[in-house]
């Protein structure tokens, strides 16, 4: 978290229009936390593609991230 909250803050500083991504490790436990910090895309395959309800899972992490 630390990581992409220091990105973001550099990021702003600059003016720049980079996107943080995170691919990997994203569940619907840490998504909140990661966007809170900065991220702006978040990759959830494996979380998804493994749930035995992918589709309740996307609603899932939707709705943590909304902002």
């Amino acid at each position: 978290y630390e990581k992409v909250k220091q990105l973001k803050a550099l990021i702003t500083e600059k003016g720049a229009s980079t996107v943080i991504e995170i691919d990997g490790g994203v569940t619907s436990a840490n998504a909140k936390a990661l966007k809170d910090v900065g991220a702006d895309v978040l990759v959830a395959g494996s979380f998804v593609f493994k749930s035995s309800e992918p589709i309740n899972t996307i609603k899932t992490l939707k709705a943590l991230t909304a902002s």
